[in-house]
C-alpha cells in the first residue's frame, strides 16, 4: 500500500519554481509538459489582447505565466492560469502580492496543449469554477476554436470571425476569435 504525503499550497509554493512546469492537484504535483512554440504564441497573444484593453481603462491586473492559483483547500489544489483577469475590485491596486492568487480571477484563459485532454481540461474548469472564477476561455490552437464555459452556464463553442465577449466581467472586452490564433 502506497502512502501519499499531501502537500499544502503553501508548501507547494516554496518548491515549485525548482520543480518546473506543474500544478498541485488535491494535494499531489502534478508534471506538466512545456508549451511549445504555437502554444507559447496563442498565450502571448491573449494576454496582449487582454492587457491592451485592461490596462489603460485602469480595470485591474493580467497575469500570464502559468500564475498560480489556490482553486481548492483540503486538500489543496493550485492550477497554473495561462492567462487570467483579476480586477481591482477583487484585488485592490497597490503593489503586487507575491505567491500564488487567493481571490477567484473574473476570467482565466487557458490553451490547450496537444498532451492535454479535453477531460483533464474540463476538469481545470471545473476547479476554477469552484472557486468561482466567472468565466474561463479554452482556446484550441489544433482547431483555432473558443470554448467559453460561464459559471453557472453552458459552454459556447467559438470559431474565427464570432466574437468572444467577456463583458460584464471584463468590462467591454470583446474580440475576434481569430485573433487569438494569428502568428
Amino acid at each position: 500500500m502506497r502512502t501519499v504525503t499531501l502537500l499544502s499550497a503553501e508548501d507547494f509554493e516554496r518548491v515549485a519554481q525548482i520543480l518546473g512546469p506543474c500544478e498541485l492537484v488535491r494535494g499531489e504535483i502534478v508534471p506538466m509538459s512545456p508549451g511549445g512554440i504555437h502554444h507559447s504564441l496563442v498565450t502571448g497573444n491573449a494576454f496582449r489582447l487582454l492587457d491592451s484593453h485592461c490596462r489603460p481603462r485602469g480595470l485591474g491586473r493580467v497575469l500570464t505565466g502559468e500564475a498560480g492559483v489556490v482553486v481548492a483547500r483540503h486538500p489543496d489544489t493550485v492550477r497554473g492560469a495561462d492567462v487570467a483577469f483579476i480586477s481591482f475590485q477583487r484585488l485592490p491596486n497597490g503593489p503586487a502580492e507575491h505567491g500564488f492568487l487567493k481571490q477567484p480571477p473574473e476570467l482565466v484563459i487557458e490553451v490547450l496543449s496537444k498532451d492535454t485532454s479535453w477531460e483533464k481540461m474540463e476538469e481545470k474548469v471545473a476547479d476554477y469554477h469552484a472557486m468561482e472564477v466567472d468565466l474561463v476561455w479554452v482556446l484550441d490552437p489544433q482547431t483555432m476554436t473558443l470554448r467559453a464555459y460561464p459559471r453557472g452556464g453552458s459552454p459556447l463553442l467559438l470559431r474565427g470571425t464570432d466574437t468572444a465577449n467577456a463583458h460584464p466581467y471584463v468590462p467591454e472586452f470583446a474580440v475576434a476569435v481569430g485573433a487569438f490564433f494569428e502568428e
